[in-house]
């Protein structure tokens, strides 16, 4: 199997240089993507596939803790490792209560970068290990049909607050194999389609009503009007108000 990795450091030499030893050291792990703080870590892992993120612990926006934090709430099965500097190790234990599954220090030895991939390489294996022996033969659903039953309960609760570690509770599965299964069927992540579906439940009421966009934004699932506005922006091409005024 192949893992999916983000590096996080706002140093871009060592982000690159930690890069190329994890995938120097264990091949079966691949570097997608390298992002210099928590903030634009956390959008990228909202549109893409990550099993595994390296972060640095004191970054500018985000740092390491703020994004091990969003991590721990959000996609509990991504693994995260903590890379800190000597007189920061102390301060990066307390990520702990995130489920932190490591701490490497700077700068990063090849032989604990080695067992730490290891060590995330055999608690994946035996996690969808698991997930084939249980679930998946209990419910006795090929992959395509999971992802059928995903859309459908998006489509059922696009008005909630929805996200992969509530899907993945719903039908009792490993969020990591959701995303992978969903991607290969749809060819993007479960986050982006929960975007796009209710981007499109918006063109509808802004084409067939005239309810305001500030009602708008909370009968599709959005946080507040701003943040609705700006992902339809970059969905659509253009704002709520101006596709309705084309309309």
């Amino acid at each position: 199997m192949e893992y999916s990795v983000l590096v996080v450091d706002d140093e871009a030499l060592i982000a690159k240089n930690i890069a190329k030893s994890i995938e120097r050291i264990n091949p079966s792990f691949h570097v997608v993507s390298i992002c210099t703080n928590g903030l634009e870590a956390a959008e990228y892992i909202k549109e893409h596939n990550v099993d595994v993120v390296f972060t640095d612990i004191r970054m500018p926006e985000m740092d390491g803790l703020g994004l091990a934090g969003f991590l721990s709430e959000n996609y509990p099965y991504i693994e995260c490792v903590i890379i800190s500097g000597y007189d920061d190790f102390e301060y990066a234990r307390s990520a702990l209560i995130y489920h932190v599954k490591n701490y490497l220090l700077k700068p990063v030895n090849k032989e604990e970068l080695k067992e730490c991939l290891s060590v995330i390489e055999r608690h994946m294996q035996a996690s969808f290990s698991n997930f084939q022996e249980s679930s998946f033969q209990e419910k006795e659903k090929n992959a395509e049909e999971i992802v059928s039953l995903v859309k459908e309960y998006i489509q059922q609760n696009y008005q909630e607050i929805i996200d992969l570690s509530t899907i993945a509770a719903k039908f009792g599965f490993s969020s990591s194999y959701l995303t992978k299964i969903f991607m290969r069927y749809e060819g993007i992540t479960p986050s982006k389609y929960i975007k796009q579906y209710r981007i499109s439940i918006a063109k509808q009421l802004l084409k067939n009503t005239d309810m305001p966009i500030s009602i708008i934004s909370s009968q599709t699932g959005f946080s507040d009007q701003f943040h609705f506005s700006k992902i339809f922006k970059s969905v659509a091409g253009i704002s709520p108000s101006q596709y309705r005024n084309q309309i």
